[in-house]
């Protein structure tokens, strides 16, 4: 390139103005960026916003769907029970049967049943109190550790009906006269008795023999040739049955195990005997020594499993009368101090512990009433009175 032209060049270059700036083109656009940030950022706010609505809706008709915790059945708690006159004493509440007389009773989740002196069967609960059966004869009841099942026998002149019956449903579960047909010269020497009932399960103790009763198919199986009263109880499918099987009245003493067997290998010494609701437990007692059902007696407790006596401490209580079992592990009974027509206490005992603790000083005597049928003046939740039989 020449010299002159790099001088021409240079020369256009100087003159030349720089190009206008559109400044309000430029601020506008700014101002237009600037909003579509700010409506991304609250709309994207927004959708976060109801993200989190809609998730706290979700959450709480999730919540509103769960079911409402159950509510317990009114009596489920076992607590030390005892009853006198027409008041049943329910740990620190007081239930009035006025004007009925508890000769008996047992405990079930939805109310106590209980017999009045004419052995008619009453329900108390909730509702108040209501007959249920005129009883016919019964003088037992028998009821599971936990449910809402009673059982009983009630006597007709030809034959004997082995009855349960469900509190909370108000209806009969099971009604059969197997093995009770009397003949027309029958005499026996014991009557029929509803053993245990046990979950689904009824034992009936017949004229005839043992049998297993399914409540829900409502069929029954012979078991055994056996003396209404052999087997005392029935608790998570062991059997709690007196030794040797064929003596009744005789026995020298208790086993425990899934049928009753002459060969069972648990064996305990005692004639009346009470097994805890998952068959770990025993209590345990001698023959009745003063002619009374049940006795009070030195009463002993037990390992199931061990076979073990455990070294129950009840101090200043040389006599026991069973209770009830609370739970897997603890019972009732009540406490006979030395003396003649002694003072009574409640005590509740632990085979955790090994001690027992008076719940209820005093609470009665240890007094048979001087005319028949010679009951003491209390009851406990057994389902049998406590008599004098002579004397």
């Amino acid at each position: 390139m020449n010299e002159l032209l790099r001088d021409t060049l240079a020369e256009h270059a100087d003159s030349a103005e720089p190009p206008a700036l559109d400044l309000d083109g430029i601020v506008a656009a700014g101002d237009r960026r600037i909003s579509r940030r700010r409506a991304t950022a609250v709309l994207g706010g927004a959708v976060v916003t109801l993200a989190a609505i809609a998730g706290g809706v979700t959450a709480a008709r999730s919540l509103d769907r769960r079911p409402a915790p159950a509510t317990p059945p009114p009596f489920a708690e076992r607590r030390a029970t005892y009853a006198i006159g027409s008041q049943i004493h329910y740990g620190k509440d007081v239930i009035s049967v006025a004007p009925h007389r508890v000769s008996a009773l047992v405990q079930t989740d939805a109310g106590f049943v209980f017999l009045d002196d004419d052995n008619h069967i009453y329900v108390a609960g909730p509702a108040g109190v209501r007959r249920i059966a005129p009883g016919k004869g019964t003088g037992r009841l028998t009821a599971d550790g936990h449910g809402s099942l009673v059982g009983w026998v009630e006597d007709y002149t030809d034959r004997s009906e082995s009855v349960v019956y469900d509190v909370a449903a108000d209806r009969e579960v099971a009604r059969t006269a197997i093995g009770n047909l009397r003949g027309p010269l029958l005499d026996a020497v014991m009557g029929p008795r509803v053993v245990a009932i046990d979950g689904d399960t009824a034992y009936f103790g017949t004229l005839k023999g043992l049998y297993r009763w399914d409540l829900k198919a409502g069929t029954g199986r012979f078991i055994a040739q056996l003396a209404p009263n052999v087997v005392r109880g029935v608790s998570s499918g062991q059997y709690l049955f007196q030794r040797p099987l064929q003596h009744p009245t005789s026995g020298t003493g208790l086993a425990v195990g899934p049928a009753p067997s002459d060969s069972a290998r648990r064996t305990f010494p005692g004639r009346q005997g009470y097994l805890s609701p998952t068959a770990d437990y025993l209590v345990a007692g001698p023959a009745d020594n003063q002619r009374a059902e049940p006795a009070a007696a030195a009463l002993d407790l037990y390992s199931v499993r061990s076979g073990a006596r455990l070294a129950l401490r009840h101090p200043d209580h040389p006599r026991l009368i069973f209770g009830q079992w609370l739970n897997d592990s603890t019972f009732t009974a009540v406490g006979v101090r030395a003396g003649q027509n002694a003072a009574v206490d409640l005590l509740t005992c632990s085979a955790t512990t090994l001690a027992c603790q008076v719940s209820t000083a005093a609470f009665s005597t240890f007094t048979f009433d001087p005319t028949p049928p010679r009951d003491l003046p209390f009851a406990v939740p057994l389902g049998v009175r406590i008599t004098h039989y002579f004397g």
